[in-house]
C-alpha cells in the first residue's frame, strides 16, 4: 500500500521505471495521456545526464509519433535538443518526423470541353485529344455549335485524410482501461499533430542540418550519418516512401535535377522520373572531405537506399574512398547480407595489397561466411594466397563438405592435391554428408578412391557410404559393396546391411540375396544368415508401399528357400509369407502357391502350420 501511494504522490508517470533505467519505461511511458504531465517532464528528461536516461530518450524518439496526447512532449524535447546543438537526438528527430508522412497516390478524372463550328475542327480536335491520353471523347450538336467533350484519369500524388490523431479525449485511455481494437487501429495508423505541422517540423530539423553544413560541414557529415544510419527498408519501400522522406532526400539528392521540393514534400520534375535519381547530396564538398564516413555506411545503413548510395559514391571515386577502410573492415563486409556490399568488398579486396600474410584460419572462415554472391571471387583470393600444403586435411575436408560450389571446389582440389600419406580416415569419412549436392558425385568418387587406396581401409567403411542421408551417397556406397570382396563376404557387413532403414538399400539387398542363393546349398544359407535380420528385411520389402513390388516375388522365393532350409523357423516366418503371397499377382501368386505345396510334401512336419497360416486353401 505503501508503495502505491508513494506511486500515486508522484503523478501518472511511471518515474520508479525512470529512476531505475529500466527499458521498459518507454513502454509505460507512451501509454500515458496526461498532456501536461507529459510536457512538464521534458525539461528533467532532457537535462538528466545519466547514460540510462540517455538511452532511455533515444529509445522513446525510436518508436512512431503515435502515443496519444504526447505533443506537449515532442515538441519541447525538440526545442531543447535544437538549442543545445544536440546532433545525436536531432539526428533522431530529422528521421521521426521523415516518417510521419506518407502521402499516396490517387486517380482523378481530368476533363476537357470545347466548342467548335465545323464538322473538320471536331475531327481534328478528338484526334488530338486521343493523342493525349484522353480514353473517352464525346462529340455532340450540330452544324455551327459542335460541342466536344473528353475525359482521362490523371495520377496525383495526396496526403491521405484523416491521418492526424485526435486531440481530444479517448476516455479508455486517459483511465488506463482496456482499450478497443477500432481505437488500438487508429492510434497505430495516425500521427501526432496536423499534416502541416509534420510537414513545418520535417522542414525545421532540414534546417538544423543545414546551418550545420554551412557552419561545421564535419559536424555534419558526422550528424548526416547519424541519420541515414537509422533509415530502414520500410521507410524507402517505393518511390514514393523514398521522396517523403524530406531529410533523406537532401541528404542523398537535395542538387539531383529529377527532384523538385514543393512545400507539401518532393516531387519528380515534369519528363523526369525517380528512375534517373543519383548521388548528388547538398554540402557534397563536406562529403568528399569525409570518404571515411561514406564507407562506413555500408556496415551501419539499415536501408539498402542508403547503402547502394554509399556504394555509387565509392564506385565514382574509388582512389579515395577505399583506402578509408583498412583492410580487416573490407574483409568483414564479405559477410553483409546485401549482396551488393558483399560484391563491392570482394572487388575491392580483388586489387588490395596484403592479403598474403592472412592466416589460413581465416581464410577459411570467409569462405564459410561470405555472402554467395561474392563466394565465387573470395574463393579465387584464397586459391591464389593459399597453397595446398599450407593446410591441413581436416581444413580441406571441412571446405569441401560446404554446400556453396566454389567452396566444396576449392576443398576439393586441396584433398586431390595432398600426398596419400596425409589421409585422415575419420576426417574423410565426413564428406559423406557433404552438402554441395552438384559437385557430390566427384567428392564420393575422390573419397572412394582414396580410401580403397588405404592400407587401413576396412569393409566397416563402406556402411559409412550406404548409411549416409543422401541417395547417391548410398548408391556410390552400393557400387563399393559390390566391387569390394572383403565387403560382400563378410557376414557382418551382411548383419548390419540387413537392418539398414533405406528402402533403396533393402531392395538392393533383396536383389543381391536372389543372385546369391540361386545355386547355393539351402543349408549353408541358413547358416550364414541370421533369421532375424532377414525377417526384418523382408518384412520392410513387402510394407513398403511406395516401391518393392517387383522385388516380393523375390521375397516370396527366398522364404520358401528358407523354410526348405531350416523348418525349425515355419512358426515365424509362415506368417510372413501368407503376407507375401497376397501382396503378389498374376504367375507369381500361383508359383508360389505351387512352391507351398511342394514345401508341404517335402518336409510334412511343416504342413499343420502351413494349413494354419493359409485357410483359404483346400487341401486333397
Amino acid at each position: 500500500m505503501a508503495d502505491e501511494a508513494d506511486r500515486a504522490s508522484r503523478g501518472p508517470l511511471p518515474l520508479d521505471l525512470f529512476e531505475r533505467g529500466d527499458p521498459a519505461f518507454v513502454d509505460a511511458i507512451r501509454d500515458v495521456a496526461d498532456a501536461d504531465a507529459l510536457a512538464d517532464f521534458a525539461g528533467p528528461w532532457y537535462e538528466d545526464t545519466r547514460p540510462a536516461s540517455r538511452r532511455l530518450l533515444l529509445d522513446y524518439l525510436d518508436r512512431p509519433l503515435n502515443a496519444f496526447r504526447h505533443e506537449g512532449l515532442i515538441k519541447r524535447l525538440f526545442k531543447r535538443a535544437e538549442a543545445a546543438g544536440d546532433d545525436e537526438v536531432m539526428a533522431r528527430f530529422l528521421v521521426l518526423f521523415d516518417r510521419s508522412v506518407r502521402r499516396v497516390r490517387r486517380t482523378r478524372v481530368v476533363s476537357m470541353h470545347e466548342q467548335v463550328k465545323t464538322k473538320e475542327e471536331s475531327t481534328a480536335l478528338q484526334a488530338l485529344w486521343n493523342g493525349l491520353g484522353y480514353n473517352w471523347v464525346q462529340e455532340w450538336g450540330r452544324a455551327g455549335n459542335f460541342h466536344v467533350h473528353a475525359q482521362r484519369p490523371d495520377e496525383v500524388i495526396v496526403q491521405p485524410r484523416r491521418s492526424t490523431m485526435p486531440r481530444g479525449r479517448i476516455v479508455e485511455l486517459e483511465q488506463g482501461g482496456p482499450v478497443s481494437p477500432a481505437v488500438l487501429k487508429m492510434l497505430k495508423q495516425s500521427r501526432l499533430f496536423s499534416v502541416s505541422t509534420r510537414n513545418y517540423m520535417r522542414r525545421r530539423a532540414w534546417r538544423y542540418f543545414r546551418n550545420l553544413g554551412k557552419d561545421h560541414p564535419g559536424r555534419y557529415v558526422l550528424a548526416a550519418s547519424e541519420a541515414l544510419a537509422l533509415y530502414q527498408d520500410d521507410d524507402v519501400a517505393d518511390g514514393l516512401a523514398l521522396i517523403d522522406n524530406w531529410g533523406l532526400v537532401h541528404i542523398l539528392f537535395h542538387n539531383s535535377p529529377a527532384i523538385e521540393s514543393r512545400p507539401t514534400g518532393w516531387t519528380p520534375r515534369p519528363g523526369r522520373s525517380l528512375a534517373e535519381l543519383s548521388p548528388a547530396p547538398a554540402f557534397e564538398s563536406a562529403w568528399d572531405a569525409s570518404p571515411g564516413s561514406v564507407v562506413g555506411l555500408l556496415s551501419k545503413a539499415g536501408s539498402r537506399t542508403v547503402r547502394r548510395w554509399a556504394i555509387r559514391r565509392i564506385e565514382a571515386d574509388p582512389t579515395t574512398h577505399r583506402p578509408a577502410l583498412p583492410l580487416e573492415g573490407w574483409i568483414d563486409l564479405l559477410g553483409h547480407d546485401d549482396p551488393e556490399v558483399a560484391t563491392l568488398a570482394a572487388d575491392v579486396l580483388d586489387r588490395a595489397e596484403g592479403l598474403e600474410g592472412l592466416p589460413v584460419d581465416r581464410w577459411l572462415a570467409l569462405a564459410e561466411s561470405t555472402h554467395p554472391v561474392a563466394l565465387d571471387l573470395v574463393c579465387e583470393l584464397i586459391g591464389r594466397y593459399v597453397r595446398a600444403d599450407q593446410v591441413t586435411f581436416a581444413q580441406a575436408v571441412r571446405l569441401a563438405g560446404l554446400r556453396p560450389p566454389p567452396a566444396a571446389r576449392l576443398g576439393l582440389a586441396w584433398l586431390r592435391a595432398l600426398p596419400p600419406d596425409r589421409l585422415d580416415i575419420p576426417a574423410a569419412l565426413t564428406l559423406v554428408d557433404a552438402e554441395c549436392e552438384p559437385l557430390r558425385p566427384e567428392i564420393l568418387r575422390w573419397l572412394r578412391g582414396a580410401l580403397a587406396a588405404s592400407p587401413d581401409s576396412g569393409a566397416g567403411m563402406i556402411l559409412d557410404f550406404l548409411d549416409s542421408r543422401h541417395a547417391d551417397v548410398r548408391a556410390e556406397g552400393w557400387a563399393w559393396f559390390l566391387a569390394e570382396p572383403r565387403a560382400r563376404d563378410d557376414p557382418e557387413t551382411w548383419r548390419r546391411l540387413l537392418e539398414s532403414p533405406h528402402d533403396d538399400v533393402q531392395l538392393a539387398l533383396v536383389a543381391e540375396l536372389e543372385q546369391r542363393i540361386a545355386g547355393d546349398d539351402p543349408a549353408r544359407l541358413a547358416r550364414s544368415l541370421d533369421p532375424s535380420a532377414l525377417r526384418t528385411l523382408w518384412a520392410a520389402v513387402l510394407l513398403n508401399v511406395h516401391r518393392g513390388s517387383r522385388a516380393r516375388p523375390a521375397v516370396v522365393r527366398q522364404l520358401l528357400r528358407r523354410l526348405e532350409a531350416s523348418p525349425a523357423d515355419a512358426p515365424a516366418l509362415l506368417p510372413l509369407l501368407g503376407v507375401a503371397l497376397r501382396s503378389v499377382r498374376g504367375p507369381e501368386h500361383r508359383a508360389g502357391l505351387v512352391a507351398v505345396v511342394r514345401l508341404v510334401e517335402a518336409r510334412p512336419e511343416v504342413g499343420p502350420l502351413v494349413r494354419s497360416a493359409f485357410p483359404e486353401l483346400q487341401w486333397a
